[in-house]
Parts: C-alpha cells; sequence; structure tokens
C-alpha cells in the first residue's frame, strides 16, 4: 500500500464539511490503523451540482446522488446525505431523506411540533456514497439521541439545533459547538458523518484497486 495519501474527491457545497474535515484530519483515528484520517486519505472537495431523488431512503437516494457526481467529474468520489430516522419509523426510514425538505419547508418550531406528536427519540443517520466508475457502494454512521424541545444553538446548520446526541446532557449538537468552533471536536467524536466516512475509509483501504484515475 502506498505510503501517500489516497486522493478522494468528495462533491459537497458544504463549508461546515470543510470546516469539519479539517479538524478530523488531524485528531480522528482510523479504527485499527492507528494513524490519523489525514494521513491515510486527501479529502479535495469538489462543488458538483448533484440530483438524487426525494426519498426517505437515504441508501437509495446516496447512490443516485454519487452515479450522478462520478458522471460530471469521472473521478472516484464520495458524497454524503444525512438525516434523522424517527423512533418506531426504522422500517420505513422516516422521514430520512425527506428531513432536509421538511426543514426547509416548515419553521424549526413546526419541524418539532410534527416530529414530537410521534416520538421524542430519534437517530442520526448519514450515508456516504462511494463511486470508483465501475461500483457504488454506501457505508452507514448513525448517531443516537433525543429532540430537544425547542431550537438551541448558534450553529444553525440544518436539525443541528434540536438534535440531542446520548451522552451530552440533553445539548444539542449546536450547543455542543460554540460560535468559536470550541466543542467541534467533541460533536466529531460522536457525528454519524465521521462514522460513516470511517467505514468507508476502511473498506477503501481493504480493497485498494491498483489503477485508478489521477485526480
Amino acid at each position: 500500500m502506498s505510503s501517500s495519501p489516497i486522493q478522494i474527491a468528495y462533491c459537497s457545497w458544504s463549508n461546515y464539511k470543510k470546516e469539519e474535515w479539517a479538524l478530523a484530519k488531524d485528531a480522528i483515528e482510523l479504527d485499527a490503523t492507528g494513524k490519523k484520517l489525514g494521513e491515510l486519505f486527501d479529502i479535495r472537495f469538489r462543488k458538483v451540482a448533484t440530483t438524487e431523488p426525494l426519498l426517505c431512503d437515504l441508501e437509495a437516494m446516496v447512490k443516485f446522488k454519487v452515479e450522478s457526481a462520478y458522471r460530471q467529474i469521472q473521478v472516484p468520489c464520495i458524497v454524503e446525505h444525512a438525516g434523522l430516522i424517527l423512533e418506531g419509523f426504522a422500517d420505513k426510514s422516516f422521514p430520512g431523506g425527506l428531513t432536509q425538505p421538511m426543514w426547509d419547508s416548515l419553521a424549526p418550531e413546526q419541524f418539532l411540533a410534527a416530529c414530537s406528536t410521534l416520538t421524542s427519540r430519534a437517530v442520526a443517520r448519514a450515508v456516504v456514497g462511494y463511486c470508483d466508475g465501475l461500483n457504488v457502494h454506501t457505508f452507514l454512521g448513525e448517531t443516537r439521541g433525543t429532540l430537544s424541545n425547542s431550537p438551541r444553538g448558534t450553529r444553525e446548520f440544518y436539525w443541528d439545533t434540536i438534535f440531542c446526541p446520548d451522552g451530552f446532557d440533553g445539548r444539542t449538537y449546536a450547543e455542543i459547538v460554540k460560535d468559536d468552533r470550541s466543542g467541534l471536536g467533541e460533536k466529531l467524536a460522536v457525528s454519524q458523518s465521521i462514522k460513516a466516512l470511517k467505514a468507508f475509509m476502511l473498506h477503501r483501504l481493504a480493497a485498494e484497486p491498483s489503477l485508478f484515475p489521477a485526480l
């Protein structure tokens, strides 16, 4: 295996994702390797306008999304999509991929009101999709928690203001990460997105192909 970090295109428009990777690459180790994420992977963010159907099923959405990304850039790439899965609705993956459009259409308070009639417990689920031009693989990351009674915190990254991961005394993701970005490391330690990303990385290291197009 090459000692140089593996280059992977990450198709995302999110500055938050860039911010999280800037910290995670030097702070988080990949399980069983003893190496930091940035020692193993050189992630290059690409602004690519992807398309995907609106579905509850995050995995199905991500498969479509990463194929869309690969068709445009023609290099091995990853994408991510995340959403909330309400307790009792895991079999339907609800709202799942519909979390973001529901959030965009409703005020945060209305989103909470709609969900609270069903349950206060939820799973934050992220799915990373990877396409090498021949195959598509998906990788799951999940973090269990509760929905807050009201939006809290100033880091308004979608539902970060209402999701309280277990083990943080009822604080939302947005409360864990302060305005000065302190606390971001705490969030990343339990982040569903980092869990999914690490699952992809372990797969990529184990399935290292001999030939890949250069970025």
